[in-house]
């Protein structure tokens, strides 16, 4: 799989007990995942691609046959943030992009903005100066 900014790459700390090489060949029986145990044998790393998985869709793939992950505070911190962050990715990859510049956007508004001597807040005397 390249990597690019859709290729996401997770370690999963896994509660204990549960035995990772099980958890990683459940998930490399999906196409396009990409699972190995980690050297310790409680965390599983991973490596998908958007939009064709999800980490919650992995997790809840993970939590439906039996395979937990560490429940920690920091662990479900970490967890729930990256789930968040790829939820955001997919809504932006959805949105079409804009068809007017900002650029264009600002010339537009100063343009029909009163400024310089057409300000009607600029004194009477300042505006016929020159």
């Amino acid at each position: 799989m390249p990597h690019d900014e859709l290729t996401k790459t997770r370690s999963i700390a896994l509660a204990a007990g549960i035995d990772a090489a099980a958890a990683a060949a459940l998930l490399n029986s999906l196409p396009g995942v990409a699972a190995s145990p980690e050297a310790d044998g409680q965390r599983l790393r991973l490596r998908y691609r958007l939009p064709e998985h999800t980490l919650g869709e992995l997790l809840g793939q993970l939590e439906a046959a039996g395979f937990r992950p560490d429940d920690s505070l920091l662990q479900q911190a970490r967890l729930t943030l990256a789930a968040y962050r790829e939820d955001v990715q997919l809504h932006n990859l959805e949105t079409p992009p804009v068809e007017t510049k900002p650029r264009d956007a600002y010339s537009v508004v100063y343009q029909h903005h009163p400024h310089g001597d057409a300000d009607d807040t600029t004194p009477e005397e300042s505006r016929h100066y020159r």
